[in-house]
Order: structure tokens, then C-alpha cells, then sequence
């Protein structure tokens, strides 16, 4: 059986990355014959922490469903039209744009109720100087069900990495009227200042973006600082799409591109429909508000320079045959993160449900705008024949895939020893922008590092330069390496 609680893999990944550094990526032309300059996937610094948290955390003092806890403390003077709402009963309506004045003191906690308009995503979240104290944002349902944390619901609500000055969720409504609730407390105690922040951005599910009505700059997120981005919602349970996904991310690295969004969604309704019953499936790392590569806004990057810029690339977790379908090693034969690849063995002994996958990864493949899906070395060659078999059912089987998305497994499959990691989740890529959201200051358009070359290969002035793995077997694609996401939920 494989583990699913390594929380040992902060400390092997931070000394896998030092052994293996980066490795470059070119891209290839897309639909649009637009250049494709990419960067490598790979973790340049694994959380510092090695400690285990706490069994016993926070989580489990939050109300379970229909037990919202009653009215605790009070609160500094600010926007006293939003006193009291101290409970779930008293909630305010969270004011759309920017409140200010906000604060919570000791004992106390703020709630707020969110109610969706039609086809649109609400972006709510909290600003605060972390420093001062730290307060928490934490979303619930309308019927008081734990939606999730800042880590999302799988982890520890002790756990207290990747903290920032932000929080924030995104929530969606189809038909209009969903309703959903905030509770910002303070952590152990924490007491502090903030503000209440409320956008609304128009969202509707299809298999294309523009073919929904928006425009190619509202698709892919085209603005500075990350402003044309979306936080990737919660899933509606009232909607078409159901409960059809989980985090296994950060709440402030799941911004996204609106096509990258819709996507995702519409290959998991696909596949809901294919394969009745199919459990929901954890979404990882996307990217921060800012447009930045999860992790800079610490200083403390999850992945390499720009390989999840822009909102356009995610890390899914794959389809599994025992249904969990969350993020964690699939291989089980024994491999660890720090191997970052399934061994031989695991062609008979992984537990990936191949054809929900390979049917998953056709509906992605299925539009033009995705670039490539990197994938483990050894499972590559398994779901591209599940993918061959579903090709080949009869006509009116609604498990059967096109000619044009298989093709996409031998021209947009990504995967060798230029794909470490990939044993975790797949990693889902779409078209680059020409010019790139970048670090404070820096303007210029996305480039890859350096690649990896040779045994005793030397630079101009004659000094050893890294070695190279073997490229991946897609054509027209370079080396890709080290994507990885965080330990599954302990």
C-alpha cells in the first residue's frame, strides 16, 4: 500500500531539488502560431518546516454542519454597520469592493454571508499585516458545512505554512443566489486589523472560453499584477458539475486564467458523465494572485522561475483506482518522492483507474489552447493505451474519445527523465503569453533556464556545467523537471 501522510517529503524534496536544479523547457507553436518559451518545472525550496503537526488541531473544534457556534467577544471600532456578526446567525452581507477598519479581538470572530449572483464568480477574501497577528479566513456552505481552510479541508487547520498578508476564496453560482459563509478568527488567540475584500468576475462553464462570449483577453488573463486572474471556486454542489473537484493546494496559489477554469471544469463534468460515480478530484498548485509562480510571495518558491506564471498552469492529482483521488504517490511499488519517478514495477502495480484517466486528459488534450500534460515515464505509455482502447470503442459509447484528442497522447504527452515528480500529478499546461507576469520590476517575457547538458560538458570559461537528463518522449518537446506539489494531507 502506498503511504499517503509524508510529511517527511518538505525536507526530501528541499534535498532533491539541491541534487537535481533545474532543467530547461521549450515550448511548441500553438493554434494561434503564437511563440512558446516556457520554464522548467521543478521545487528550488521545499517548505523548511520538518516538523509534524500536532494529531489534534483546530479543524476539530470548527462547527461541523448545523452546529454554527453562537456569538463570542466583540469587536474594535470599524464598520460598526457590520456589528454584530459574531455568528453564522448575524452574519452581514459581505459588502461588494473594499471595507476597511475591520478587526477582531480577543475572543471575538467576524462572519459574513456571500450570496452569488448568476454566472458569476465572488472573489472574497481578507487583508491584514500578518505581522500583528494572525487571522484566519475559513468558508463554509449554507448549511454550515466545513468547505474549507487557507490549506484547504484535507490538512491541518494547525499547520501554518506559506502565511501571507492575504486570504482568499473563490465561490461560483450557475443558476445565481448560492449562499455561502466566511468566519475570519484570529489564530491561538491572534488578535488584529483588516479588511474585507469583495470582487465579482462573469463565469459560465463550456468547453471553450471564447466560444462562451468572452473575449481572448478575459480568457487568458491578460492584466498586470495578475489582475485578469480568477480564484479557482469552490465547486457549486447545485450545479451542473456537482461536487466534481478538492483542493490540495494553498487558498492563495489557486488563481487561474478563466479558460484554464473552464477547462478543467468541463474535462471533469465529461468524465462525471462518462464514468457514473466518479469520485471528486483534488486540483494542486495553480498560481498566486499576483500572477506570480507559487511561493515567491514568501520568498520561498514551490516551483522554478515562471513554470506556473500567468494562471495557465495547474498540478492535478490522477484518478484512482481505490477512489480517493487525491494528491499522493501512485505508483505502489515502494517509490518515495525523493526517487521521483514509479520504477518498472509499477506498470502492474500502480493504482491509476487508466481509462477515467486517459478519458480525462482527452477532454484537456481536446482543446487547442492546452500546450502539453506532463506525466510519469512509466505510466505515460499505460494511460496513451487506455486512451488507444477508448478510441477504439463503438460508435455511441459515451467513454469513446476522437481521433484528433489521441492524437494529442503522442504529440502533447509529456513525460521521461526530464519529468521527475510526475509519479504525484499530472501537470496540465496551456499556451504562454507572449509577455509574462513577473517579479517586482521585472518586465521581460517568460524564458527557460539554462538546460541541463551532458557528463563533463564545460562552459566558456571551461567550468563543469550540470548534466542533462534525457529528453522527454513528446515530440517537439524539451526537458521539463521537478514540478512537485506538497506532502498529501497527513
Amino acid at each position: 500500500m502506498i503511504a499517503r501522510r509524508e510529511w517527511s517529503y518538505f525536507v526530501v524534496m528541499a534535498l532533491a531539488a539541491m541534487t537535481h536544479g533545474c532543467q530547461g523547457e521549450q515550448g511548441e507553436t500553438g493554434m494561434d502560431d503564437a511563440a512558446d518559451s516556457t520554464a522548467s518545472e521543478a521545487d528550488t525550496s521545499a517548505d523548511s518546516e520538518d516538523t509534524e503537526p500536532a494529531d489534534v488541531s483546530d479543524e476539530a473544534a470548527l462547527p461541523a454542519a448545523g452546529s454554527l457556534p453562537e456569538a463570542l467577544g466583540s469587536a474594535w471600532p470599524g464598520a460598526s454597520s457590520l456589528e454584530p456578526n459574531e455568528a453564522s446567525v448575524t452574519a452581514k452581507d459581505a459588502p461588494l469592493g473594499v471595507t476597511n477598519n475591520l478587526s477582531i479581538t480577543k475572543g471575538d470572530e467576524d462572519w459574513y454571508r456571500v450570496v452569488v449572483p448568476a454566472r458569476t464568480v465572488a472573489r472574497v477574501g481578507i487583508e491584514m499585516n500578518h505581522a500583528a497577528g494572525d487571522l484566519d479566513l475559513v468558508a463554509y456552505d449554507a448549511q454550515g458545512r466545513l468547505l474549507g481552510s487557507r490549506n484547504g479541508a484535507e490538512y491541518p487547520y494547525t499547520f501554518r505554512g506559506q502565511e501571507t498578508n492575504t486570504e482568499y476564496y473563490g465561490f461560483y453560482s450557475e443558476d445565481g443566489g448560492a449562499v455561502y459563509y466566511v468566519r475570519v478568527l484570529g489564530h491561538a488567540g491572534a488578535t488584529n486589523k483588516y479588511s474585507l475584500r469583495v470582487d465579482h468576475y462573469s463565469y459560465v462553464d463550456g468547453q471553450t472560453c471564447t466560444g462562451a462570449g468572452f473575449s481572448l483577453a478575459d480568457c487568458d488573463g491578460r492584466g498586470s499584477s495578475g489582475s485578469g486572474l480568477i480564484p479557482f471556486p469552490f465547486p457549486d454542489p447545485s450545479d451542473s458539475l456537482g461536487n466534481a473537484y478538492n483542493f490540495a493546494s494553498y487558498s492563495n496559489y489557486r488563481f487561474a486564467r478563466r479558460e484554464l477554469v473552464m477547462l478543467v471544469r468541463h474535462a471533469l463534468a465529461e468524465t462525471r458523465e462518462a464514468f457514473p460515480g466518479t469520485k471528486p478530484l483534488s486540483l494542486i498548485d495553480i498560481c498566486q494572485m499576483d500572477g506570480v509562480t507559487p511561493g515567491y510571495d514568501i520568498g520561498d518558491p514551490r516551483h522554478p522561475q515562471s513554470t506556473h506564471d500567468q494562471g495557465g498552469n495547474i498540478d492535478i492529482a490522477y484518478f484512482q483506482t481505490d477512489g480517493a483521488n487525491d494528491a499522493e504517490i501512485v505508483c505502489n511499488d515502494g517509490a518515495s518522492h525523493a526517487d521521483g519517478y514509479c520504477t518498472s514495477a509499477a506498470a502492474k502495480k500502480h493504482i491509476v483507474d487508466l481509462p477515467r484517466q486517459a478519458f480525462f486528459m482527452a477532454k484537456l488534450f481536446a482543446s487547442s489552447r492546452t500546450r502539453v500534460i506532463g506525466t510519469d515515464t512509466v505510466l505515460a505509455p499505460l494511460i496513451r493505451g487506455a486512451a488507444q482502447a477508448l478510441a477504439a470503442l463503438p460508435a455511441g459509447d459515451r467513454r469513446k474519445i476522437s481521433q484528433s484528442e489521441l492524437s494529442a497522447f503522442s504529440n502533447r504527452l509529456a513525460y521521461g527523465s526530464g519529468w521527475p515528480y510526475h509519479h504525484h500529478h499530472i501537470h496540465l499546461s496551456l499556451q504562454w503569453l507572449n509577455q509574462g507576469n513577473a517579479r517586482a520590476g521585472e518586465a521581460t517575457a517568460l524564458s527557460a533556464p539554462a538546460p541541463f547538458l551532458g557528463p563533463g560538458a564545460q562552459d566558456a570559461e571551461g567550468d563543469p556545467k550540470p548534466q542533462m537528463s534525457n529528453s522527454m518522449q513528446a515530440p517537439g518537446e524539451a526537458v521539463d523537471s521537478l514540478d512537485m506539489a506538497w506532502p498529501p494531507r497527513p
